[in-house]
């Protein structure tokens, strides 16, 4: 074919990229800018340099009749496009994590429910003990506790005592209330 464009080596491109101007780098850096708007994941310096490590590599030749930043500009396109479509395809994969934490969460929610149903039914012997857990999961007050199950200070921490100590003897060390 009498119109194949010619390529320039890796040495051309080495000694085109060196000879760069600080104004053409920022220009560089704004192509790269524009090009990574939308990929949330990745930034402008991860575009151009991948473009640049792609250039450099062999990877994508240089045809030697388009322009230093023309063909950049197409290079970190066709980079930021293949992101997108891989950011496209992960939220399957995101979406199967996300599923898996809900079920971690609903299991632990069961657990909790579980236990805190036997550790009523340790405490039915003493309803005291049992207001006071009771009030102990629904946060509310020490003055509250006093105030709805009818007992007074010293009442309330003799209660307190026998649930924790019946809590403990049910469910072994390292269970602390």
């Amino acid at each position: 074919m009498a119109d194949e464009s010619h390529h320039l080596s890796l040495e051309e491109v080495g000694r085109l990229l060196s000879r760069q101007r600080q104004a053409d780098l920022l220009r560089l850096a704004g192509l790269a800018e524009t090009w990574v708007r939308g990929i949330p994941r990745r930034d402008a310096a991860d575009l151009l340099n991948e473009a640049l490590v792609r250039v450099l590599s062999g990877d994508r030749p240089w045809p030697a009749d388009v322009t230093l930043h023309a063909f950049l500009s197409q290079v970190m396109r066709s980079i930021a496009s293949q992101w997108r479509h891989e950011d496209a395809r992960e939220p399957l994969a995101a979406d199967h994590i996300a599923d898996l934490d809900n079920i971690a969460a609903d299991e632990a929610d069961h657990d909790f429910i579980n236990l805190t149903q036997r550790m009523r039914e340790a405490l039915l012997g003493d309803t005291r003990a049992l207001g006071i857990f009771d009030h102990i999961l629904t946060q509310t007050s020490r003055k509250q506790a006093c105030e709805q199950l009818g007992l007074d200070a010293t009442g309330y921490d003799t209660a307190r005592r026998r649930m924790t100590r019946t809590l403990r003897r049910q469910f072994k060390p390292g269970w602390i209330i």
